[in-house]
């Protein structure tokens, strides 16, 4: 089933049109390194996700000014052969080793870049694996002023911005479940937490402590010989199918806080 016609009402919130609210933080990553995660839902913009990267891949994070930073979407095209351009502009201060190593090795890369508000965490992903943006900038250097302009375009035209509702996979973890643990602390945050295999037996996981409602989890399986397993509540598995942490495997929660204290984590996907 695709998209339903529905109509758009006046969102809610307080000044929902006003800009900024992203965060300082702009999440880049190379398509080339994604090897899956990429589906849309039926209506188009949503992506359950994760990105799932080819080992040793991951994605980083550039300092962006955070009152410069534009991004814009742009439908183009003739009758019949429509689509979208994207677009992301920031500055970034100075002109130091770091940011000239980027701007040289990301040049000519195929990139995708997600920008996260910063009141609720939500996630928007620009860029996809046929239409990729690609890096231009400007560096200068006056009396008034020290930065690098970044600008990243769409290759080609290409679909609108998504919603990404997974996690993202940068080079180190959130955190790394002991062995036998039958509970996962989430309390450094939404992302990646890593599975540690069984010492003498397979252990079901049978809950998550310190998330926060609407946050996004991945479990990474960790294989051997006593993987865990996630089974039961307060677990809402796809058609009830078992998960097990299996060298490779992951899986990505959404915390829904069903009463005062309690949580339900309900699949957004697995691989």
């Amino acid at each position: 089933m695709g998209y339903v016609k529905l109509n758009v009402t006046k969102p809610t919130g307080v000044m929902p049109g006003s800009g900024g609210n992203m965060k300082d933080k702009v999440i880049i990553f190379d398509w080339d390194d994604v090897t899956g995660g990429y589906s849309r839902d039926a209506s188009g913009i949503e992506i359950t996700g994760p990105l799932v990267f080819k080992p040793g891949s991951y994605a980083i994070t550039v300092y962006a000014t955070q009152d410069g930073i534009k991004v814009s979407a742009e439908s183009q095209g003739d009758t019949d052969a429509e689509g979208v351009i994207q677009s992301i502009e920031y500055p970034h201060p100075g002109n130091y080793k770091a940011i000239k190593e980027f701007r040289s090795n990301w040049l000519g890369k195929a990139v995708g870049i997600i920008i996260e508000k910063c009141t609720d965490g939500s996630k928007t992903l620009y860029g996809s694996p046929c239409a990729p943006l690609r890096l231009a900038f400007k560096m200068e250097w006056d009396k008034d002023k020290n930065l690098a302009t970044l600008t990243y375009k769409s290759a080609q035209k290409g679909p609108d911005v998504a919603d990404y509702l997974g996690t993202i996979t940068f080079d180190d973890v959130m955190g790394t479940v002991a062995a036998d643990a039958q509970s996962i602390n989430v309390a450094a945050g939404p992302g990646e937490y890593q599975l540690t295999n069984g010492s003498a037996a397979s252990v079901e996981i049978t809950g998550i402590t310190n998330p926060v409602d609407g946050g996004v989890y991945t479990i990474l399986g960790s294989g051997g010989a006593y993987p865990s397993t996630i089974e039961t509540a307060p677990f809402l598995l796809h058609n009830g199918t078992v998960w097990t942490g299996t060298a490779g495997a992951s899986i990505t929660f959404k915390a829904f806080k069903d009463a005062a204290s309690t949580y339900t984590f309900i699949e957004l996907s697995r691989q």
